[in-house]
């Protein structure tokens, strides 16, 4: 994928820079865990076997039918977020024909609707992240990052941080934009199951949201280690 090119077709089309950042970020991972290059992909066939496997129709996500792509997705999400990662798809598509990427209130489609909210999700996550990666003790006194910096890849998928408490024991951080529903549970408990699994110790766990279902509250209280933490805005004003 030529990068630099990319974000600069995405400028000249208007689009916001958290929206540029993550459109990038997102085009990157397809690339990753689908092991393939875009530019490639688009010399082959313009991309359409590669936009085709992220095809997914509602009527498929009520049958349960599996994520079809490489990409790992929490279940509840898998309908919603391949319509994002197409939307990703034919931008990229858009920016190899020279096409210009206007988006207009008639011309948007489901997909474009859906892929607007998957978007400010994954921007305020990665916001988020961000903001505890340069105060990480807002979370608790002596916790430590040891994930340089990154995103932890294990065997059930991305870990948004990775830490270490006072006593030396790993923590596993999720981050949820808005309310975080009953599925983020087994999902920390997976990614907890992969640290415990690899350093052989307990692990602790914090699921960091806006609000917890009360399914998620009820969880935590019988599971051992794993904590809840809410996050919230505040904003100053000034005079100019």
């Amino acid at each position: 994928m030529n990068e630099e090119k990319f974000r600069h077709f995405l400028e000249n089309s208007g689009n916001a820079p958290s929206t540029i950042s993550t459109k990038v970020a997102s085009a990157k991972r397809i690339e990753r865990e689908e092991q393939i290059d875009l530019d490639d992909e688009f010399q082959r066939d313009q991309m359409a076997a590669l936009i085709k496997k992220f095809q997914y129709s509602m009527d498929e996500f009520r049958s349960g039918k599996p994520n079809p792509t490489r990409i790992k997705i929490e279940a509840d999400k898998v309908y919603r977020d391949l319509a994002f990662y197409r939307t990703i798809l034919q931008s990229y598509l858009r920016f190899r024909l020279n096409k210009d990427e206007e988006e207009t209130a008639t011309a948007e489609t489901t997909d474009e609707l859906i892929a607007d909210d998957v978007t400010q999700t994954f921007a305020l996550e990665r916001d988020m992240q961000a903001a505890l990666r340069t105060n990480i003790k807002q979370l608790g006194d002596g916790l430590v990052i040891v994930d340089n910096g990154s995103e932890t890849q294990v065997e059930a998928g991305y870990i948004d941080i990775l830490a270490k408490d006072k006593s030396g024991q790993h923590v596993v951080i999720e981050l949820k934009a808005g309310m975080c529903r009953s599925p983020a549970v087994a999902q920390i408990l997976a990614y907890m199951g992969c640290i415990r699994e690899k350093y052989g110790a307990d692990v602790k766990g914090i699921l960091v949201a806006a609000d917890f279902e009360k399914r998620v509250q009820l969880a935590s209280k019988a599971v051992p280690g794993l904590a809840l933490k809410r996050y919230s805005f505040r904003f100053d004003f000034s005079d100019l």
